[in-house]
């Protein structure tokens, strides 16, 4: 195997380390002149960053093979540059003396240590990690043989890998895929049933959307009445994370658009337009903001028969559509919403329906756990074959 040495990052001989430098913004620009701008960005690991700018004066330049790593907010993802770029201050290269080092070694090496790089990061409003930590920074210097052999195991494990999770990512879609089918299906039986419609309007006690308290987000409290927004409303469940709060003063402003236990929550504008959930009774009393719409319907319609008519394909591709008619953005307005047809079924018919989409649901959230579970152990073990490669044990 032969002795593994340890090299400064920044010693030159290995590695030179480039930090990056954002260019004057009277440089940039969109006709690809010069060369693409990238800077670091959350997804920096895994994707990257859109190039939005180009650079007509770049201060500093990563070469195509370069290492990219990002140094700031966050630190420590990493990838290949695969052409010549400009670099901002958010991301370093590390070009390699390919004599001494392999590219994929070394991108290999930072992927193990992403951690470890992270949290070498400092600063109070955001992490960062500067060139003198970085030019400091250890890192293992096997023979080139050595180096060899363990990029070509490591591709090869993680070729084998990146298979199979790109399959059970397809499966997951397809098993996805098949709610819908499930939902198009069952509301198509029903149109044979039904040949009665009523608009929405007149099967609702409530149609509306709420507002956003004085002060916008400054205005949050960390506890209280609950304020949902359009990001806490997804198809079929309420996503807690970012569920902000107001308190009694500010809910009393918008208590014309008080939640009550089963109301049928539907995102109105923005990207997430058409998203559609009930709210589980123990994040109520609760209000909503003026992108989520309230529908409380009265005694002829089970909530949750509205909920998966609301999210069925038929009906979301029609809701999508008429809201990119707006001139401005997404939208749906509350006369839209109104003039839904909705099909008229005995109360009988509409929870048999309901029985039996949750369950086909049950199954498919089974199936989809359980492929995800795998999903989440292959990725540890490129995780755990990482570190052996790099404790000398691969």
């Amino acid at each position: 195997m032969g002795k593994w040495e340890e090299v400064k990052l920044g010693d030159g001989k290995v590695t030179e380390l480039i930090m990056g430098q954002s260019p004057p913004s009277n440089t940039y620009n969109r006709e690809k002149i010069g060369l693409p701008f990238y800077q670091g960005k959350k997804e920096f690991g895994e994707l990257y960053p859109t190039v939005e700018k180009w650079c007509s004066k770049p201060n500093k330049i990563a070469e195509s093979g370069d290492v990219l790593l990002s140094v700031r907010a966050p630190v420590g993802p990493t990838n290949l540059a695969f052409e010549k770029c400009c670099i901002g201050r958010g991301l370093a290269s590390i070009r390699p003396n390919l004599d001494l080092i392999e590219t994929k070694f070394l991108l290999y090496y930072f992927q193990n240590f992403e951690l470890e790089i992270s949290s070498k990061g400092q600063g109070s409003t955001f992490k960062a990690i500067s060139g003198k930590e970085l030019r400091n920074l250890q890192i293992p210097l096997p023979p080139l043989p050595e180096q060899q052999r363990i990029v070509a195991k490591l591709d090869g494990l993680f070729a084998k890998i990146d298979k199979a999770i790109g399959l059970l990512e397809a499966n997951i879609l397809h098993t996805q895929a098949l709610m819908g089918s499930v939902l198009d299906e069952e509301f198509g039986k029903l149109e044979k049933l039904s040949t009665k419609y009523d608009k929405l309007k007149n099967l609702t006690k409530k149609i509306g959307s709420g507002s956003t308290p004085r002060g916008g987000q400054s205005s949050y409290k960390e506890s209280g009445i609950s304020l949902i927004r359009s990001m806490n409303v997804h198809d079929c469940y309420f996503k807690v994370k970012n569920l902000a709060f107001i308190d009694d003063i500010q809910a009393d402003k918008l208590k014309n658009v008080e939640i009550q236990e089963n109301d049928v929550l539907l995102n109105i504008t923005g990207a997430s337009v058409a998203r559609c959930c009930i709210v589980d009774s123990n994040y109520l009393p609760a209000r909503v903001n003026q992108h989520v719409s309230i529908i409380r319907t009265d005694e002829r319609i089970l909530p949750e028969f509205m909920l998966y008519f609301l999210i069925s394909p038929k009906m979301k591709s029609k809701l999508l559509y008429d809201s990119s008619g707006n001139a401005t953005r997404e939208a749906i307005t509350k006369s839209m919403i109104e003039a839904i047809d909705v099909p008229i079924i005995s109360l009988e018919i509409q929870q048999k329906l309901i029985n039996k989409i949750k369950e086909s649901f049950r199954l498919n959230n089974k199936i989809i756990e359980t492929q995800t579970q795998k999903l989440t152990h292959l990725k540890a073990l490129k995780s755990s074959l990482l570190d052996q490669a790099f404790k000398g044990e691969l």
